[in-house]
């Protein structure tokens, strides 16, 4: 037998085996999704949830149809912290793709509609640990109290490049492009480009 032809046989097997792990995984993660499903406020269909994911509240969380994450997906509903009870909303719409790393966190509401595309390394949240003042400041972060400046509603079609932070009480317009690594403060208008921090318009489309 030649060095070539066990070479061969050797990258034949690899990949067989290969192909049966992914296999093996594919249908874990796609069981361990379904499992949870029922918790949901609302699910749509042709969902694919990467594992691993971290999701809590899942009463208060709606997704749509043909929603998309990769791995590290850390959803959060926060209805109780710290001795206060909160009505968390998170609203995903149809056609949503989230790349891995992202956290979505809510004590208000986060609506994110029809067709965004959220880059990897994403954090989007509604609150905040407590507020700048003497009394909290000798408190840990931890132990001080949630507050939200408002909701955060993502429009259709908006595009979230890698590493961006959206903060509370902000609308993102449609069309919306968030440059990478852009800290979202304020409003962002329709058919706009954004970047800097905190980010400013660029251009408009």
């Amino acid at each position: 037998m030649t060095k070539r032809l066990i070479f061969q046989i050797r990258n034949y097997i690899i990949n067989k085996l290969v192909n049966m792990v992914s296999e093996i995984m594919d249908k874990f993660e796609k069981k361990e999704f379904l499992n949870l499903t029922d918790k949901f406020k609302f699910i749509g269909s042709d969902i694919n949830i990467a594992y691993p994911f971290r999701i809590s509240g899942y009463s208060y969380i709606s997704i749509g149809n043909e929603f998309r994450a990769l791995e590290h997906l850390r959803l959060e509903a926060i209805a109780y912290y710290a001795e206060e009870a909160f009505n968390p909303i998170i609203s995903i719409g149809n056609n949503v793709s989230v790349e891995s790393n992202c956290h979505i966190g809510a004590i208000d509401k986060i609506i994110i509609e029809d067709g965004v595309m959220i880059a990897s390394n994403v954090y989007i949240s509604d609150h905040f640990h407590g507020s700048i003042t003497k009394d909290e400041l000798v408190m840990p972060p931890a132990a001080r109290k949630l507050s939200s400046k408002g909701p955060i509603i993502i429009k259709k079609n908006v595009w979230i490049g890698d590493s961006v932070c959206i903060l509370s009480g902000v609308i993102v317009g449609e069309n919306a492009i968030i440059g990478a690594n852009s800290v979202v403060t304020k409003d962002i208008p329709a058919n706009s480009v954004v970047a800097g921090v905190p980010a400013r318009v660029i251009r408009q489309l």
